[in-house]
């Protein structure tokens, strides 16, 4: 199995800023029991570095990190627009009510003290991510924001009809195919990869304002600043090709098709389309969206 493989066939991702490997470990433990993947960083800049790169569903954060406190890591993660959306939880040595307040003030969602209860911990992040799911605000099987999360970044835009910015759709064509051959979770793992190439396309350099979400039906949502929309998309299909050669069978990708009931159906593609503010003006979020299309 490829990297790539491993790293998208897990129900979910959770990253851990803790330099503690008691902790960090024992929490590690829990969450791959439950069928998570788990990933450490033990400073405040590893983690943070780690956020705009894994997108991981959920972030657990010691307040007593060696370069930066934790709440002040809370906070940078809610200003960043590709992290802004993923469930926080604070971890602290002691109970401090002036600690806890801060905490939830500069944006963590939830706050637990040591010792603390691996079990709880876990049951804690799965509720918080169920909700955020029922809520029309993460998408169950790219983690990514959607519904009403990515109708405000459009917002945004529209408010901004001289900004330097570019929306991008990338839309995966031909997956139900693939689904039909592959199996239905086979799918939820190529759009799982999918997810992590462009996180990973988005971390290539120091620009973290970017946004990504998911609108369904195997359409991924961009914004990001103009100067970078060029090289963003050749190393989104460069890195696409990854993903083909990861997901699809060796007989498959050498005949350049799939046989399905004795017809041929076509491989995956993605097509990427862009708009900017030079493109409008545009006057409502249907108009921008039609312009993608």
């Amino acid at each position: 199995m490829s990297a790539l493989t491993r790293r998208s066939c897990v129900e979910g991702r959770i990253l851990i800023i803790e330099d503690n490997p008691a902790n960090s470990q024992g929490l590690k433990q829990r969450f791959e029991e439950e069928g998570l993947q788990v990933d450490i960083a033990v400073t405040a800049a590893e983690g943070i570095a780690n956020a705009t790169r894994l997108l991981p569903q959920a972030i657990i954060i010691s307040t007593t990190l060696p370069d930066m406190p934790g709440t002040a890591v809370a906070q940078r993660l809610r200003q960043i627009a590709r992290t802004q959306h993923i469930f926080q939880m604070l971890l602290a040595d002691k109970e401090s009510h002036v600690e806890r307040l801060v905490g939830l003030e500069q944006g963590a969602d939830d706050f637990v003290t040591i010792p603390f209860d691996p079990l709880e911990v876990t049951l804690r992040v799965r509720n918080a991510l169920r909700r955020a799911g029922a809520s029309n605000m993460l998408d169950p099987i790219t983690g990514l924001p959607t519904g009403r999360v990515i109708q405000n970044q459009l917002r945004k835009l529209l408010s901004d009809p001289e900004g330097a910015w570019t929306l991008m759709r990338l839309k995966v064509n031909g997956l139900d195919a693939f689904r039909d051959s592959y199996g239905f979770q086979a799918g939820g793992d190529f759009l799982r990869s999918v997810t992590l190439i462009l996180a990973e396309a988005l971390s290539l350099d120091d620009v973290l304002d970017d946004f990504l979400g998911y609108n369904g039906n195997d359409d991924f949502i961009i914004v990001t600043q103009q100067r970078r929309a060029d090289s963003l998309t050749q190393e989104v299909q460069t890195r696409f090709e990854l993903v083909l050669r990861t997901h699809y069978s060796f007989m498959d990708l050498a005949q350049g098709y799939l046989l399905i009931d004795g017809e041929q159906a076509q491989m995956a593609t993605l097509r990427i389309s862009r708009v900017d503010a030079t493109s409008g003006p545009f006057y409502d979020i249907r108009a921008l969206s039609e312009a993608l299309v």
